[in-house]
């Protein structure tokens, strides 16, 4: 059943306690399970808008509510949480829930395969942010979060590694690094695991990656739709294996100019993504519906 006609009500209503948007604070990096049941994002108390627009210069500000779980500290670079919603029978979502294998320090932009058991995400130390891996253990807790291997995380340089998502058979993972030997800023990387451990990541080529910088890597549970951030948005091609089928084409979602984190319900009609408020530099989870036309229909807020 397709899963617009299978969830009632509205994909993006709450249905009580601390709504997934909040007033302040930041809820960032949205990921949408493929049955569109389960919305993990990052939550920080504080609010990032001011510090986006002055380009650094002033701090973030302590002003958003606490959620249950959420770790504190007196560093807004440290104190990120990553939390979960799950779809009511009535199409609402269900107050988040602290994920529960969150460390110390900054934990974000999570993504979830087999149904949930088995989670990648970056995690902070306090002094680098490190791509991670935990599967489920059966009385529901989460085992410990596991570094994927030797090559994944680099830090040599300067470098560094972000946004990870893993194939739904969880052989391949793809992130983004400043790496060297790349086409140019961040670009997308990957690594397989066929025998039990990664290989040494791969650039992921043109025309994906170009000389500026690429992030936010998310493809369809089929591989077939790739969705990214580039240097024009929120880019898009159709895959062929390794890489896009034709020439990547720029995503336009109504309502929102500053789309980033995309994620796609596995039935390909609702897309739930982050957007900057130009005004405010603030970001908001959103979601849009795809329509006859096969263009994405306005950006509407999640709550």
């Amino acid at each position: 059943m397709p899963l617009l006609a299978s969830c009632k009500g509205n994909p993006g209503a709450s249905s009580s306690g601390i709504p997934i948007n909040t007033e302040a604070g930041l809820s960032d990096s949205p990921f949408i399970s493929g049955d569109g049941r389960r919305l993990y994002f990052t939550y920080s108390r504080y609010d990032f808008g001011q510090w986006f627009i002055s380009g650094g210069a002033q701090p973030p500000v302590l002003s958003g509510p606490d959620r249950a779980g959420l770790h504190h500290s007196a560093n807004p670079f440290d104190e990120s949480d990553i939390y979960v919603a799950t779809r009511n029978p009535d199409g609402t979502w269900s107050e988040a829930v602290n994920l529960g294998l969150n460390g110390a320090y900054a934990d974000s932009g999570g993504m979830e395969i087999s149904g949930g058991n088995t989670f990648v995400w970056l995690q902070g130390s306090g002094t680098a942010s490190n791509i991670v891996m935990a599967n489920r253990n059966a009385d529901g807790t989460w085992g410990p979060a596991v570094d994927p291997g030797p090559g994944i995380n680099e830090h040599s340089g300067g470098a560094l590694q972000d946004s990870p998502k893993l194939s739904a058979d969880g052989k391949t993972l793809w992130f983004t690094s400043n790496r060297p030997l790349g086409h140019g800023g961040k670009d997308i990387w990957f690594s397989s695991n066929s025998n039990g451990s990664w290989s040494a990541p791969a650039n992921l080529g043109a025309p994906v990656n170009t000389a500026g910088d690429e992030d936010r890597f998310w493809f369809s549970s089929g591989g077939l739709d790739l969705y990214w951030n580039g240097p024009g948005g929120i880019m898009h091609c159709v895959s062929t294996g390794s890489t896009c089928s034709g020439t990547p084409d720029a995503v336009t979602i109504p309502g929102c100019s500053l789309p980033s984190w995309v994620s796609v319900t596995d039935d390909g009609q609702i897309m739930y993504f982050a957007c900057r408020v130009p005004e405010t530099g603030r970001m908001k989870i959103m979601y849009s519906v795809k329509q006859i036309s096969g263009d994405w229909g306005v950006a509407h807020l999640v709550d």
